[in-house]
């Protein structure tokens, strides 16, 4: 009886904290539009035991997020540049990952420019337009595909007719 209460408690204790990367994309998306719930998030993604780079991705841009609720400027400088260290170690890991590379270009396209540390921004986006025939890989659910469509045409980093295209690409696949 021991051994089944042991097993079942070590069952239990591996899916507690075992985020599937649509919960992740979703919490992501919550929080962006709810920026007081970027605590929240971060405490979420720190319960993951053995994230893949793309769910590091979410836990840097999680410490990014941190900034909108800290008061002491600091702090915030602070948490950029832990998140900058982090994405800098992602990115050279999986350099070819559509899904980081939109997580960076959206934190440096919103972080302000006295920083200095938006200079990806045309890099990432020219690697997503580039790539953009291989999101079918990536498993992305279309409602956080248009998520990322919407913010490159709201941003005006791509042109309608790149948008259009790359649509084009993602329901091919």
């Amino acid at each position: 009886m021991k051994t089944i209460i042991t097993f079942s408690l070590l069952i239990t204790a591996s899916i507690v904290g075992a985020q599937t990367l649509p919960e992740v994309r979703s919490e992501f998306h919550s929080v962006v539009l709810n920026p007081d719930d970027s605590r929240d998030f971060h405490d979420y993604l720190s319960d993951v035991k053995t994230p893949t780079t793309t769910i590091r991705a979410y836990q840097a841009v999680s410490e990014a997020l941190l900034a909108q609720v800290v008061w002491n400027p600091f702090n915030k400088l602070s948490q950029v540049i832990k998140y900058d260290k982090l994405m800098e170690e992602i990115v050279n890991e999986d350099p070819d990952n559509i899904e980081i590379r939109f997580l960076r270009l959206a934190i440096e396209y919103n972080l302000p420019s006295f920083l200095g540390m938006s200079t990806h921004v045309e890099e990432d986006t020219q690697m997503i337009i580039q790539n953009m025939s291989s999101i079918g890989e990536m498993q992305i659910e279309k409602s956080y595909s248009s998520y990322i469509f919407h913010f490159l045409s709201e941003t005006n980093l791509v042109s309608q007719d790149e948008i259009s295209m790359m649509q084009q690409r993602f329901t091919v696949n």
